[in-house]
């Protein structure tokens, strides 16, 4: 699925983005800086991952996840402020040529958070 020019938009401005798994009984809810994610020239996302050990574990059982991501800064339908719903599914890496592209901007992470949208919607 093709990353929208919007969303690209809002990564370039500061926001939280909220990453929701589910394990068997509860959903889980993590978040990272929208500075954080990179693109990939197949319109997959990059997160770098410190901790995320539940989202790691929940992952092991479904690959499916929410995330969303915004910014006041960025033009949205009506007015200055924007965000996107995607669906996606998302695996850990923890090497290889993309790992080793994060890890050189982010050194302190221990794996990448790939995610492949199948769905992404602009809320606001």
């Amino acid at each position: 699925m093709e990353i929208p020019l919007k969303m690209s938009e809002v990564l370039q401005h500061e926001g939280v983005v909220a990453i929701v798994t589910q394990n068997n009984t509860v959903p889980h809810l993590v978040n990272t800086w929208n500075s954080y994610i990179h693109i990939t020239p197949d319109n997959c996302l990059l997160v770098p991952v410190g901790g995320m050990k539940q989202t790691e574990n929940n992952l092991s059982q479904s690959q499916q996840i929410l995330m969303t991501l915004g910014s006041r800064e960025v033009d949205g339908f009506h007015s200055k402020g924007t965000g996107f719903l995607i669906k996606a599914t998302a695996d850990f890496l923890s090497k290889g040529s993309e790992y080793d592209i994060m890890k050189a901007k982010f050194p302190w992470c221990r794996a990448i958070l790939k995610i492949h949208p199948q769905n992404i919607t602009q809320t606001l």
